[in-house]
Formats: C-alpha cells, structure tokens, sequence
C-alpha cells in the first residue's frame, strides 16, 4: 500500500522538476557551462531573475571574456532569433562601476555599444546584444540568460 505514494510523489516532483526547465531554451555544454535562454519576455527583476537561475543550480550569465560574449550572443541568437537578452550584470548601488550580481565581483568582460553606457534615467541592468552591452533599465520587459556550470 505504501509502493504507490510514494511512486506519485516521485513522480510529481520529476514532474515539477522537468515544467521548470520548460520555460528555457537549452544549449549543449560549451566549455564547462550550459546556457538557459528564457522564453518568456517579462519585466526583469535581477533578484528574482538569478534566484531562479539559481534553481537550475546556476546563476544570470556573467561575460568574462571576449569568447564568451561571442558564444552567448550566438546561442541567444540561434535559440531565438530575437535580442536582447538581460545578463547578470550591474552597477546598482555604485553608479558606473559595474560588478557580476551573483557574486558582487567586478564584471569580466565590458564591450559597450556605441555611447554606452549612459545611465539614460538610472539604467543600471546590462543586456547583451549583438554590437555589445548596452545598460538598461532593470524594470523593463525582456529575456535573460542563465549560465550552469557543469
């Protein structure tokens, strides 16, 4: 009698586990990292956005070097055709220093577009596209993209 709870609640936590991956587009390993590029445009919030990178046991991307950047902008731009994506990060709370969110370092890897960064209204989130980052404003609507080591 008890073989049957407890294969439902096996079953249901795959389940769960398994719909959660399902709002992402999914890349291969690339370099010891796996990418997640969100489906779904919604007003980007980078507390709630890297704790759900989190849960995929990852964090918003952080671009570290030249490579990566080109990489990501080329998975993005494979998986959806459509940019830009919002990245992990920022210079909220220190105003044109810009650090990765998940671990407060300083970013890696800053190849602006033309005239940016330019704080136009208190932008202080990054999105990549194809000719560089560009600052934005952290309540807009968008995708982003998480990156899980592996």
């Amino acid at each position: 009698m008890t073989v049957l709870p407890i294969f439902l609640l096996l079953w249901v936590s795959l389940a769960a586990s398994v719909q959660g991956y399902a709002n992402y587009d999914i890349t291969a390993p690339q370099n010891g990292r796996r990418y997640y590029v969100s489906k779904d445009h919604e007003a980007f919030n980078l507390a709630t956005m890297n704790g759900r990178c989190r849960g995929l046991n990852g964090y918003l991307v952080q671009i570290d070097t030249r490579q990566e950047f080109d990489l990501v902008w080329s998975i993005a731009d494979e998986v959806s055709g459509v940019g830009p994506f919002f990245t992990g990060i920022t210079d909220e709370g220190s105003e044109g220093h810009f650090y990765t969110y998940n671990d407060k370092k300083p970013a890696g890897f800053l190849s602006w577009r033309w005239f940016q960064p330019d704080n136009w209204y208190g932008e202080n989130c990054v999105e990549i596209w194809m000719t560089g980052l560009n600052d934005i404003a952290c309540g807009k609507s968008g995708r982003y993209i998480c990156e899980v080591p592996v």
